[in-house]
């Protein structure tokens, strides 16, 4: 080994206390850095508290950089734009009290635009006949038409009219086949609707659970079932749903009329869904069941 040189042995100590500040300063990087992970995850043992508080001040020394605040999170989307209840109307006649070739509803108010209406007619004499408004709006049938076993010439018909015309005043029509013929004709807008998801029938004879056909739905959507009872004309009539649906039209008295409860339920989420009628007299029906979501 070479010794240094006599001009070389002054500047030893000065290098030694530069190499000690430069050691300082990295063990102090190394607390603020790695040190964070080691407290919060309970490293424990004398070293714990002087970590914690050298991390502190450092946290609060003046100059240092503030971390960025986390973004706000989304807002939720909007329950306005789910499917809702709109206007509604049922209008009927009774066989042999009137003399018209058409049956129109009361005026009732309807969006200007976005919604779906639903027409569903129950005929005495049943044709293929599409209903009509006073708005410019065309419908089409939705399944086929569906007679009564009971009432072999009698039945009813579902149709739509998707992202529909609206207006205040809004009259919808239905042809009858003769001019004393029992009609009845129900109307139902959707409000920010626009699919029609799904569509069933089913008719059920007397004496069994009168439970519709299931709907199933991509998200969130209007439900609307029709009871179609196939009892005479002696009574009044009941017709209650379940499942969480609420009667909003009906025609249950006595008569030679065609009796109908039209019934609704807003759900929030996808899924499949039935309902099931409570009537009297006893009786058998038809029943309907449409899902419509936004478009």
């Amino acid at each position: 080994m070479n010794e240094p040189s006599d001009g070389a042995a002054p500047a030893l100590p000065n290098e030694r206390r530069v190499l000690l500040r430069r050691m300082c300063a990295l063990a102090t990087v190394g607390v603020a850095s790695g040190g964070a992970t080691l407290t919060s995850c309970g490293g424990g043992g004398g070293g714990g508290g002087g970590g914690s508080a050298a991390l502190a001040a450092a946290a609060l020394a003046p100059g240092a950089a503030a971390a960025p605040a986390p973004a706000p999170a989304p807002a939720p989307p909007s329950s306005s734009t789910a499917p809702a209840l709109g206007a509604h109307t049922l209008a009927f006649t009774i066989l042999d009290r009137v003399s018209s070739p058409t049956l129109s509803t009361s005026a009732f108010a309807t969006r200007a635009t976005g919604s779906t209406l639903l027409v569903c007619v129950g005929r005495g004499v049943l044709v293929a006949s599409l209903p009509r408004d006073n708005a410019g709006n065309t419908f089409v049938q939705l399944g086929t038409p569906h007679t009564y076993t009971l009432w072999p010439n009698s039945g009813t018909a579902l149709y739509a009219c998707a992202q529909a015309r609206g207006r205040d005043g809004h009259v919808v029509t239905a042809e009858t086949p003769k001019v004393t013929d029992e009609t009845t004709l129900t109307a139902v807008e959707i409000v920010n609707g626009g699919v029609v998801r799904d569509v069933q029938w089913r008719e059920v004879p007397s004496g069994q659970p009168l439970t519709s056909a299931s709907v199933t739905t991509t998200g969130p959507a209007l439900l609307v079932a029709w009871w179609w009872g196939d009892a005479g004309v002696d009574q009044n009539k009941t017709a209650v749903p379940n499942n969480g649906f609420t009667v909003i039209d009906s025609v249950l008295a006595s008569g030679a009329l065609v009796q109908c409860a039209v019934a609704a339920r807003q759900v929030a989420a996808a899924g499949t869904y039935n309902v099931t009628w409570a009537s009297t007299p006893q009786q058998g029906a038809q029943l309907w069941l449409v899902a419509v979501q936004a478009a």
